[in-house]
């Protein structure tokens, strides 16, 4: 049975093609109409079936008029007795009950003055839905085609109604949603114990939100326009703070200026700096950096090489002048292939690429050290005791300093001003990772949409759990 048939029993075949459409009987058709709004005020007074040049049904229009006496409506205002003013008609966009026929209800609805006030208003049409041309059953349909994750175009292909009308009954049910969780959570006296915050791309051109969401149930708590610490002060003042007085920790990047207002409005709390986010910088800014002024190293020896070699006489000096040249730019080639190799854990190295890595370092002694310190700066993420991590990022940042090689140096005076958030992960063992999570699937939804059209469809197709 076709799902288009279900409120009025119009009979179909397999394929969901309409059994003699033509003999329909109306009054059975009209019986069923009058029966699903027999609970308003508004009757069924006839049904109107078009068809085309060949023949055939393209639109059905069902006319309604209103039965409320007037006796029984009083001014909403002051609450004095009405007289009728008016008589006025709309057209709301129906449910169809036959594939590819077109349905809509010609509802006829009076306008009052108050005899006390003389103020005027509109009956109240209990068919139409808010804010819309369109009825509530066909509504409460379109809402069932969303929530089996039909997209918008999809939706307006099949109903035929408007694409802006159901983009509002989407953010009317996302919202409804949210609220739904909010009350949830208030119920149950929720309140969140570690948070993290952190931006993503809104739109090309450098457009940024910000996002903080509880690491716990992975709810996203608010978002806000831009990445500056000015658009970030928008969530203190925006989010109750007795919902936020039991936060322990807060992980965010270090290179955001964030810490700064979460200390202000949350002493409380503790800054954990997110450990993903400084190994990727150390990776990017101090084993990518020695790598490839190595790797240039090379390639200007070989150069160097190549041109000497013209200037040799003896076959043999010349022969061997190309070796080296050639070996030079294997290794060049070799150090430009290992970004990977050497931003991948140790102990997770097949055979064949930790006997390169071993090759490469045991030639740039430069290079083996940052690779080193990498490693152990990955095991100082791994300790539990605050005491300790902060006894040993200390001596990692004195020997980092030391070591002469002006990136790591460089790198490590940036980070040592950010040592209390770097030892607090030893105690609070959490990180951005669930929210840059989220923000992946932003990013994902984004695009398989094409963009959308308004930043509130990015806002609202995330939970958000905030009171």
């Amino acid at each position: 049975l076709c799902p288009f048939h279900m409120p009025f029993g119009i009979p179909y075949n397999l394929t969901g093609d309409l059994l003699a459409l033509p003999t329909i009987d109306k009054r059975s058709l009209h019986n069923s109409i009058t029966v699903s709004f027999s609970c308003q005020q508004y009757q069924c007074n006839e049904i109107e079936i078009f068809e085309n040049e060949d023949g055939e049904a393209n639109e059905v229009v069902v006319e309604y008029s209103s039965t409320l006496a007037t006796e029984a409506v009083m001014c909403p205002c002051c609450g004095g007795r009405v007289k009728v003013a008016g008589l006025y008609a709309t057209v709301l966009q129906d449910m169809p009950i036959w594939i590819g026929v077109d349905q809509s209800a010609y509802v006829e609805y009076h306008r009052y003055c108050c005899r006390k006030c003389h103020r005027s208003f509109s009956e109240e049409i209990g068919l139409k839905y808010p804010g819309a041309r369109i009825t509530t059953r066909a509504a409460r349909w379109i809402e069932g085609l969303l929530r089996i994750q039909m997209s918008i175009k999809a939706v307006h292909e099949l109903t035929g109604i408007h694409w802006g009308t159901i983009r509002r009954i989407h953010e009317g049910l996302m919202e409804a949603k949210l609220e739904e969780r909010k009350q949830e959570l208030k119920r149950q006296g929720y309140k969140p114990k570690y948070l993290a915050v952190d931006e993503f791309a809104i739109h090309k051109g450098h457009s940024y939100a910000t996002c903080v969401i509880d690491l716990i149930e992975g709810d996203i708590i608010w978002v806000g326009h831009g990445r500056a610490m000015k658009d970030f002060k928008s969530f203190f003042e925006e989010t109750d703070m007795d919902y936020l007085s039991e936060v322990k920790a807060v992980a965010m990047d270090m290179n955001a200026s964030y810490n700064r207002l979460v200390e202000e409005n949350m002493p409380f709390a503790e800054i954990v700096y997110d450990r993903y986010h400084m190994q990727a910088q150390y990776g990017k800014d101090v084993l990518g950096t020695v790598r490839l002024a190595e790797a240039r190293q090379h390639q200007k020896r070989a150069k160097e090489i190549l041109q000497s070699v013209s200037e040799e006489k003896d076959a043999a000096s010349r022969k061997e002048l190309k070796r080296e040249a050639a070996e030079e730019k294997r290794r060049y080639t070799s150090l430009k292939r290992a970004r990977w190799t050497l931003l991948m854990n140790g102990n997770k190295l097949n055979p064949e690429k930790a006997s390169a890595l071993n090759n490469i370092l045991d030639a740039h002694s430069d290079l083996a050290l940052c690779y080193a310190m990498k490693e152990e700066m990955c095991e100082l993420f791994e300790l539990t005791d605050p005491f300790l991590a902060r006894t040993r990022w200390e001596a990692w940042f004195a020997a980092a300093k030391a070591s002469g090689i002006e990136p790591l140096a460089k790198f490590a005076a940036l980070k040592e001003k950010r040592i209390d958030g770097l030892v607090a992960h030893a105690l609070h063992h959490i990180s951005t990772g669930k929210l840059e999570g989220v923000n992946n699937k932003i990013k994902v939804s984004k695009r398989i949409a094409y963009g959308f059209r308004d930043d509130n469809m990015v806002s609202e197709m995330i939970p958000t759990s905030s009171p």
